[in-house]
């Protein structure tokens, strides 16, 4: 394709054009940064936060896991237990406790929780400061996978670290409580520290730019194929006075304009010519 021609005809509108780039960057700001007139400012739409991991062992006291022939079937079953479990309000409440924060604050995500063990996640979903997501990444295995979110990178690290710690009391209670031997009792164990990393899922700078691109291509189509459209919708129409197309016999109307167009003396205008009578 040559570019010259494109190139001219956009310079013959560059006019438009620059309204064309004026109005996609400003529909990239609006889709992507939210703007403020009183006062005037301009800010993403997500602040950066930070979100943090932490893997759980579910095991026994008497562990498997060093043993090939031993079967880990009923850990793993154990540990789809337990993802649902943390999901309930009791293991949230003690991580909730040991940060400082509210219950409230905290959006849990993961496995339905057991019945009767999330008093208060009945009430319409809404975005909070916090976050906890408990999961099985693979269900042949034993392991209960948490990831937390939180305002700031050493927040989400102590929502991280504070989960094994609060199952771990929770369940020490329960089994006090139904009385069960030390030796069939479930341990948890933590396969490394919890880790965190800031992270930003704001829109940014680069969706901005990807935003004005497309709207910008978009606008200079419109620029460049309007005129064309328009040009080739109007030669569609009859040209009159471009007289009777070539193999198609012309009408009568047209024959007396083209003979009005020619000379002032036309027989038509003259009106009929008198004959002199014979001997003149």
């Amino acid at each position: 394709m040559n570019l010259i021609p494109i190139l001219k005809e956009l310079w013959q509108r560059r006019r438009f054009v620059a309204a064309a780039v004026a109005a996609a960057a400003l529909l990239a700001v609006l889709a992507v940064f939210p703007v403020s007139l009183s006062p005037p400012s301009l800010s993403q739409r997500s602040q950066p936060h930070g979100r943090g991991t932490v893997e759980i062992l579910v095991d026994s006291a008497r562990s498997p896991i060093a043993d090939a022939r031993r079967d880990l079937t009923g850990l793993t079953a154990r540990a789809g237990v337990f993802a649902r479990y943390i999901a309930g309000g009791n293991v949230v409440g003690r991580i909730a406790e040991d940060n400082g924060i509210s219950v409230k604050q905290i959006d849990v995500a993961g496995p339905s929780p057991l019945p009767g063990q999330a008093p208060g996640l009945d009430e319409a979903p809404e975005y909070h400061p916090y976050g906890i997501a408990i999961s099985q990444p693979d269900e042949l295995l034993p392991i209960v996978q948490v990831e937390t979110r939180a305002p700031t990178v050493r927040e989400a690290r102590g929502l991280a670290a504070a989960v094994p710690a609060a199952l771990r009391q929770v369940v020490r209670t329960i089994q006090t409580e139904q009385g069960t031997l030390p030796g069939k009792r479930v341990e948890f164990r933590v396969l490394g520290p919890a880790r965190a990393v800031p992270e930003d899922d704001s829109p940014g700078k680069k969706m901005a730019a990807a935003v004005f691109f497309v709207l910008l291509a978009i606008f200079v189509l419109l620029i460049l194929g309007v005129p064309r459209f328009l040009a080739a919708w109007h030669g569609t129409e009859p040209d009159v006075a471009a007289g009777p197309s070539p193999g198609k016999p012309a009408r009568a109307a047209d024959m007396l304009h083209v003979s009005r167009g020619s000379k002032g003396d036309t027989r038509a205008e003259r009106g009929p010519e008198r004959v002199a009578p014979w001997g003149d």
